[in-house]
C-alpha cells in the first residue's frame, strides 16, 4: 500500500473521507492510484492542486460515499454512479439487521484494498454488468447468524466470475470461530478476497494451451474431480500434504486451490513490499521480470516483520516457508501477470 498525504502535509490513509488535521475532504482516484484533497460540492468533488490553483473540474464521487459504506473513491466510468470496486457488488446483507451495516462497510473496505493491488498489477477488472461471467460479489447470510434467512450454510467460493462471501466473516467473533473450526489461524477477510480472486483470474489468464500445460506441470491436473477432492479434504484432512510442495495444507486439496492459495500469497507479497518501500523499510525498486530480486527482498522484509512481531509478544506475521517448489509456483504467477500487463500496455 502506498502512503498518502493531504495537501496540508498530514498523512492520510486509503479509507479516510477527510483530513483530521485540516478538515479537507479526501477522495481516492483509482485511475492514478493516488489521493486527492479538496472539497465536496453540490456538483462533485473539487480537488485542490499543490500549487494553489483550484481551477479543477468537479469529479464524480461514488454513490456509496455516505454511511454505511463510506467509500471515498472517485468514479472513473462516466456512465456509472459507483466506483470500480463498488460496481462489482451485486448482493448485500439485509441492512435492517443491526450488525449488517458494519459488516457491509468492512467487506467493501477490504474489497477496495484488494482492488488497489489489482490496479497496481494492471489486471483486467470487468464486472458482471460489462461482460458475461464478469466479476461480481454476493455478500450473503445464513441461519447461523441470521435465523430469518432461508440459507442454511453459506460458503465462501467462486463460480464463473461470481464470488460469494458469508457476510458474517466481517465479525471478529465469527471469524475467530471459523479459524478454529477450519484450522486456518491466518484467516482474514482480505485473505478471502485475494484467494477467491485467484480463482477468477485462473479463468481469465490460464486460457492458452501453453499456459495450461505449464500450469499442470507445477500445480497438477485441474481436471481431477474438484467436488470429490474437497470432500476428501474436509473428511480426512490433508493426507497428500507435503510441506515442501504446498504453501498451505488447503493448497494440497486440489490444483485449483493450490493456485488460489499461491495467488493470494503473491498478492500478500506485492502489497506488503509496496508498503515497506512506502515507509522506508525497503529500497527495492520493481523491475520488469526481475523475480529473483523481488523474492529475495520479500524474504528480508518478512524476516523484519516477524522479528518486530516477536518483540511485541505476537506470533510471526508471516510464518510460511517458501520452498523451491513454492517459489517456482510464485514465479509462474509473476510471469503470467507480467505478460498480461505487457500485452495490455502495447
Amino acid at each position: 500500500m502506498k502512503r498518502f498525504f493531504c495537501q496540508c502535509g498530514q498523512e492520510v490513509f486509503l479509507n479516510n473521507l477527510f483530513c483530521e488535521s485540516c478538515g479537507r475532504d479526501l477522495a481516492y482516484d483509482p485511475s492514478i492510484q493516488s489521493m486527492w484533497s479538496g472539497e465536496l460540492t453540490d456538483n462533485g468533488f473539487v480537488p485542490h492542486s499543490q500549487d494553489g490553483d483550484d481551477a479543477h473540474a468537479p469529479m464524480k464521487t461514488c454513490e456509496n460515499r455516505s454511511y454505511p459504506v463510506n467509500c471515498n473513491w472517485l468514479v472513473t466510468d462516466e456512465n456509472a454512479c459507483q466506483c470500480v470496486s463498488c460496481q462489482t457488488t451485486r448482493t448485500i446483507p439485509d441492512l435492517s439487521a443491526p450488525k449488517n451495516p458494519q459488516r457491509w462497510r468492512i467487506l467493501e473496505r477490504s474489497k477496495r484494498h484488494l482492488f488497489t493491488t489489482l490496479l497496481l498489477l494492471n489486471l483486467p477488472i470487468r464486472n458482471y454488468r460489462q461482460i458475461e461471467n464478469g466479476l461480481v460479489f454476493d455478500f450473503l447470510e445464513d441461519k447461523r447468524t441470521n435465523p430469518n434467512v432461508d440459507l442454511e450454510h453459506v460458503l465462501t467460493g467462486h463460480s464463473h466470475g461470481q464470488i460469494t462471501l458469508n457476510a458474517a466473516e466481517a465479525d471478529e467473533g465469527f471469524l475467530h470461530t471459523m479459524k478454529e473450526e477450519m484450522g486456518e489461524p491466518y484467516r482474514t477477510v482480505l485473505g478471502h478476497f485475494r484467494h477467491e480472486i485467484g480463482h477468477y483470474y485462473w479463468d481469465k489468464l490460464i486460457n492458452s494451451p501453453e499456459r495450461l500445460e505449464a500450469f499442470r506441470e507445477l500445480f497438477g491436473d485441474e481436471r481431477k474431480d474438484y467436488d470429490k477432492a474437497l470432500q476428501r479434504y474436509y473428511e480426512n484432512g490433508a493426507p497428500e500434504f507435503r510441506s515442501h510442495q504446498y504453501i498451505s495444507m488447503y493448497a494440497s486439496s486440489h490444483p485449483f486451490e493450490d493456485w488460489a492459495e499461491t495467488w493470494a500469497h503473491y498478492m500478500h507479497i506485492v502489497d506488503t513490499l509496496e508498503t515497506a518501500v512506502s515507509y522506508g523499510l525497503s529500497v527495492y525498486k520493481p523491475k520488469v521480470n526481475d523475480f529473483n530480486s523481488w523474492y529475495s527482498e520479500w524474504a528480508r522484509v518478512a524476516q523484519v516483520m516477524n522479528a518486530l512481531n516477536r518483540s511485541m509478544g505476537h506470533v510471526d506475521a508471516y510464518p510460511f516457508v517458501l520452498t523451491d517448489i513454492v517459489k517456482s509456483k510464485l514465479k509462474f504467477i509473476d510471469k503470467v501477470v507480467d505478460s498480461f500487463s505487457e500485452k495490455k500496455n502495447t
